[in-house]
């Protein structure tokens, strides 16, 4: 062994005196680091595990603290009692509790009501046996998103006056009362949804006014709804503090739409308070025939009746995934807000008239509708006069047509009316008497859309 290398070491079994060999003591060395690799790889299990316990420890105490502070009423159908009605012994209050009730007052006003949260589909139909009826259109809203974001829609509601159509089992309700207006008047024409309501309303009661119509909204007054609401200028750029949201039923949806129409250009109803605004759910093909433009396959009468009187707007659609039974279409949800200065002066149901012949024959020329105002005597004198006159092109379509011409149309047969008040009572649907001479062979009419 050469001087530069340091003196081998060696390893002794004690008491007999051998020297270990080198693949022994390699080998011995070899299960000391394995052994110490172990202890280490143990050391990181204990530490991972402590650190696992810790992160499920903290969620456990954040969901057990979550449950007693936020969501404590989640039982509230079966444990719901009414509360205990205090009587004060001396009603004289003094005015220092005056003051403090006030004050409590504006704090409930200012934070907003937690109310408990929707009930669940089970929970309905087994305490209240209440199943969508079919007949009625019935399609329930639960998801408190979707109900939160019909009711943005609407705008600013806080302090108002808001009439909801169709609640049914309160889901819309909840987010309205939640933007804390002054008056609400709910609508419902079913029975079954009424302790649902009753519900709302005694929680409501303490900071605001709720009041529930058991009846139809076809023959509802909705100008008695607000009688502490003062009327409004119509000219003023800022709307009425009136608001109209439901979630309407299908069946009725463009019956109550015309209706309303009428209201409005009369300034009768809810715009009898001044330019009431309305957010509404319509089948999809109806929401997008009320917004549809010059040229849209889905233009319609609907299209120009809204655009002379009102400036509608489709916000978004929703899913018929998210209605309860689900529809087999889906959504859309329309905001309607007056004009301040509608686009005609003419008689609305001289308007719906006209615009209802306009669009009685899609797919042929316009002019084959607008005849169908005048008697067969004078037809063709009188459908050429109204054609020239209005400056439209008889060879139009009925969805090419602008709602100026549309209503250009509609004045000329207003004029023609005023000169022989006999058109007006001429109907080509009505039934013809043999022999009068006002037979016609108007049989080929396409569906209204």
């Amino acid at each position: 062994m050469s001087s530069s290398e340091g003196p081998k070491s060696e390893f002794k079994i004690e008491g007999t005196g051998r020297t270990l060999k080198k693949t022994e003591v390699d080998f011995m060395r070899l299960i000391e680091q394995q052994n110490l690799q172990r202890v280490q790889k143990l050391q990181r299990q204990r530490r991972n595990n402590k650190l696992t316990g810790i992160a499920l420890g903290g969620t456990v105490l954040g969901i057990y603290l979550y449950s007693m502070f936020s969501v404590k009423q989640e039982k509230f159908l079966d444990d719901f009692e009414e509360p205990v009605k205090l009587e004060v012994e001396n009603k004289a209050l003094t005015q220092h509790t005056m003051a403090s009730a006030t004050r409590i007052s504006k704090a409930l006003t200012s934070s907003g009501v937690r109310l408990p949260p929707l009930p669940t589909i089970r929970d309905l139909v087994k305490l209240y046996q209440l199943r969508a009826i079919k007949q009625l259109s019935q399609n329930f809203l639960m998801d408190e998103r979707l109900t939160d974001k019909i009711v943005r829609a609407a705008g600013n509601i806080r302090d108002h006056y808001v009439l909801e159509v169709g609640p049914g089992p309160g889901g819309i309700t909840r987010s309205i009362i939640r933007q804390n207006p002054r008056h609400l008047v709910v609508v419902e024409k079913d029975r079954r949804f009424m302790p649902t309501m009753e519900m709302l309303a005694e929680v409501t009661q303490p900071f605001m006014r709720m009041d529930i119509v058991q009846g139809d909204i076809l023959n509802y007054r909705i100008e008695e709804a607000f009688p502490d609401c003062p009327p409004h200028d119509w000219m003023d750029k800022r709307r009425a503090p009136v608001h109209l949201i439901g979630n309407l039923p299908f069946a009725i949806s463009t019956r109550l739409l015309i209706n309303w129409l009428r209201d409005m250009s009369l300034r009768t109803g809810a715009w009898s308070y001044g330019r009431a605004s309305l957010t509404l759910t319509f089948q999809k093909e109806v929401a997008e025939r009320i917004v549809a433009p010059i040229l849209s396959e889905q233009r319609c009468r609907l299209s120009v009746m809204n655009q002379i009187w009102s400036s509608p707007d489709l916000r978004f659609m929703i899913s018929g995934r998210a209605f309860v039974p689900k529809p087999q279409v889906d959504v859309g949800v329309v905001t309607i807000v007056p004009l301040q200065t509608p686009l005609t002066q003419v008689h609305f149901d001289t308007v719906e008239k006209v615009i209802r012949h306009i669009f009685s024959m899609r797919q042929k020329y316009c002019r084959r509708g607008v005849s169908n105002l005048y008697p067969p005597a004078v037809r063709e004198e009188l459908t050429e006069l109204t054609f020239k006159r209005a400056e439209v092109d008889p060879l139009a379509r009925s969805f090419q047509l602008s709602v100026a011409e549309c209503l250009r149309i509609v004045e000329v047969y207003d004029d023609l009316v005023r000169q022989h008040p006999e058109i007006a009572s001429y109907d080509y649907r009505a039934p013809k008497v043999k022999g009068s001479g006002l037979e016609s062979d108007e049989q080929d009419s396409e569906t209204e859309r």
